[in-house]
């Protein structure tokens, strides 16, 4: 984008920023857009959101009362198709009781030059509106902007209603794109009191409040009354707000993106108050009362004769609680569809065999309970929903249901939605931090941790002969477990072959051939995931006698590069889990040699005992023995220590390099 088209862009905001009136209409369409080629803001952006600009108020009608409505109008420059999941739309909207959330006015158009340079408009059809019923409390309306290409530019307008105030739409300022423009304006009257909450690491540009004054005109036949009452208004304006890239081991991004929530604290009309404030202990009774979360589960379940089966064949409550894992696991069908309410009755369920995650697991917590095993929903926030702050009371914020069974002292999180999980791990999108335990005895009502203690571990172990040549051949086996066990697993499934899986791994060595392997544990999770491979290291293409041989005792298995690459970073790290890298390398140099140069033994550790590196090589005869461990003991990092984690790694890559000389005698 040339210099003065950005500086044109910048002046239409400033009046959209400072002005009463949006500048800015559906429709309205610079042709120089269409010309640009690339972003100046970022030059490797895909895409440059133009504007995206929210108003939220609150209004009167006879008809309705107070509504709530939301406008929001989008404007998107493509540059290429790494970007074209941004014309794909999810409006998703809830429903309470007879009170619910509307959307109306969609409409959304892509712009194109043709090949003689004139703007060719393409509009969606109603008819690719699709609603896609999520639970009798939850859909969303589904589509996709019609003719996108590289260079085009699309816009979407849409209205949203609402009568549930508790609820006043969240507004994300930033996103994986470079934006010049993201505004948004409440409007809201002086009854509605809401706490607001702004979350991200940037500012925005220009803020302003002001109060205006409003009024209602009551009429009731021959009478008519008008009330006037203020209006707190509110605009927040962010201007150049820089992309927001993924980094090594973070959460999902939307965590960090720049946003403002709003939480309904209380509505004051004269002479009547009402506190909104919610508390835990609200909610879990709330739940419990649910047609479509407590109540199905207070009726008991719909396996009572399987239940009885498990109950009379096997005494152990830890082996009944595996199978009827098993059972509800290898029996029902998950349709990939996120809830934390039911979309059908749990007999339905088990009928049909198939589900949302809420269905298959409100089943789960049936069932564990009707085995006598004693269990608890724990609802979560998946890792893409966002991280829950306790500290925010808001149910809306949650996403999905998992169970809790508790044996003697021991409560174990349980999900039964993934056919190649084992009862012992719940899917990675569910380890997330915190997750609430929803109890009918609302003495157990908690907090309960997602993320495990066991580690995520990688061992190598390496025993193998170096010839005079510096050629090496041996065994090697590599040993996953938890959800690098789950990964690694999952990438054999999606190979054609598990060879093909294997030749990934030697393509990944410099120099490594297998001849033959094995895997072991592939679909069980209770154990690791075991390669075992013989093969060998072709470092020398001559195969002559060398008088110096030089060789990285790790052969490839070591940390060799950073993955911290930035400077600083303004985000935690999450590892999900603990995490343990260990290598261990049993080397038989070739008769004749000595060792001329071996590396120092090293350890490093990282403050309040949060990790260490553990670096030990010695000689025996004519054996090398090297020992490597990276031990991170905390799942999560914040961010102020970065710095020295980053550090860490320099000199663990630094010392992965070194290399062992031998001599020939």
């Amino acid at each position: 984008m040339n210099k003065i088209l950005l500086t044109l862009l910048l002046i239409t905001f400033s009046c959209v920023t400072f002005s009463q009136k949006n500048s800015i209409k559906f429709g309205k369409i610079d042709p120089e857009l269409l010309k640009m080629t690339t972003c100046e803001l970022d030059s490797s952006a895909g895409a440059l959101i133009i504007s995206d600009i929210g108003d939220v108020y609150i209004n009167y009608d006879d008809l309705n009362g107070f509504k709530i409505n939301m406008i929001r109008h989008l404007r998107v420059k493509v540059f290429n198709s790494t970007a074209f999941d941004l014309a794909k739309f999810k409006l998703k909207c809830y429903k309470s009781g007879d009170l619910e959330e509307k959307y109306t006015r969609i409409r959304a158009a892509s712009y194109n030059l043709n090949e003689s340079g004139k703007m060719e408009t393409t509009e969606l059809s109603k008819d690719n509106i699709f609603t896609d019923r999520i639970s009798n409390k939850e859909k969303s309306y589904n589509f996709s902007v019609p003719n996108i290409r590289e260079g085009s530019v699309f816009e979407v307008e849409y209205t949203l209603t609402s009568k549930l105030f508790w609820q006043l739409p969240e507004w994300e300022f930033q996103t994986k794109y470079p934006t010049l423009l993201s505004e948004l304006n409440v409007a809201v009257p002086e009854y509605f009191i809401y706490k607001r909450q702004m979350r991200g690491y940037i500012s925005p540009s220009f803020t302003e409040s002001k109060k205006n004054a409003r009024s209602i005109l009551f009429r009731d036949g021959n009478y008519t009354e008008a009330v006037t009452y203020s209006e707190n208004a509110d605009k927040y304006v962010f201007i150049n707000v820089p992309a927001l890239y993924e980094e090594p081991f973070m959460n999902d991004i939307s965590n960090y993106t720049a946003a403002i929530e709003f939480e309904l604290a209380a509505i004051q009309f004269p002479r009547n108050y009402k506190d909104y404030t919610s508390s835990w202990d609200k909610i879990d009774k709330l739940l419990w009362n649910d047609e479509e979360f407590g109540v199905p589960l207070k009726r008991g379940s719909p396996l009572k004769k399987e239940a009885e089966v498990l109950k009379m064949t096997i005494p152990d409550p830890m082996k009944r609680m595996i199978a009827a894992h098993e059972i509800i696991r290898n029996s029902i069908k998950f349709d990939g569809r996120n809830s934390l309410y039911l979309s059908k009755s749990l007999n339905k369920v088990w009928e049909n065999k198939t589900g949302k995650s809420s269905d298959i697991n409100l089943l789960l917590i049936s069932f564990l309970n009707e085995c006598d095993i004693e269990t608890h929903p724990v609802i979560l926030s998946t890792r893409e929903n966002g991280i829950i702050n306790p500290a925010q009371i808001m149910l809306s914020k949650f996403n999905y249901v998992i169970a809790e069974a508790v044996i003697d002292s021991a409560r174990i999180l349980l999900d039964a939605t993934d056919k190649k999980l084992t009862w012992n791990i719940i899917p990675e999108a569910c380890q997330n931090g915190k997750g609430r335990r929803v109890s009918r005895d609302s003495r157990l009502n908690d907090w309960v941790d997602l993320n495990g203690k066991t580690p995520n571990e990688e061992t190598y172990f390496y025993q193998v002969k170096m010839d005079s040549s510096g050629n090496i051949k041996g065994n090697f086996s590599l040993m996953l477990s938890e959800l690098q066990a789950v990964d690694a697993a999952e990438k054999i499934r999606n190979a054609n072959t598990e060879e093909d899986y294997i030749n990934e791994i030697e393509a990944s060595f410099t120099g490594m051939y297998i001849d033959n392997y094995t895997i072991e544990n592939l679909d069980d999770r209770t154990n690791p995931l075991i390669v075992k491979m013989d093969g060998g290291f072709r470092h020398s293409i001559d195969e002559s006698v060398k008088d110096v041989i030089f060789f990285n005792p790790g052969m490839g298995a070591l940390i060799d590069e950073n993955p911290f690459k930035a400077e600083t970073r303004m985000y935690p790290i999450d590892f999900i889990r603990p995490k343990i890298n260990k290598v261990i390398c049993m080397i038989s140099i070739p008769e004749g040699y000595e060792v001329a140069e071996l590396p120092q033994n090293m350890n490093l550790g990282v403050s309040e005992k949060r990790g260490y590196y553990r670096y030990n090589i010695v000689v025996n005869g004519n054996n090398i023995q090297l020992s490597a461990m990276l031990n991170i003991n905390s799942s999560l990092i914040t961010y102020d220590s970065y710095e020295e984690l980053r550090e860490l790694f320099n000199r663990i890559v630094a010392k992965n390099n070194e290399m062992v000389v031998l001599k020939k005698i």
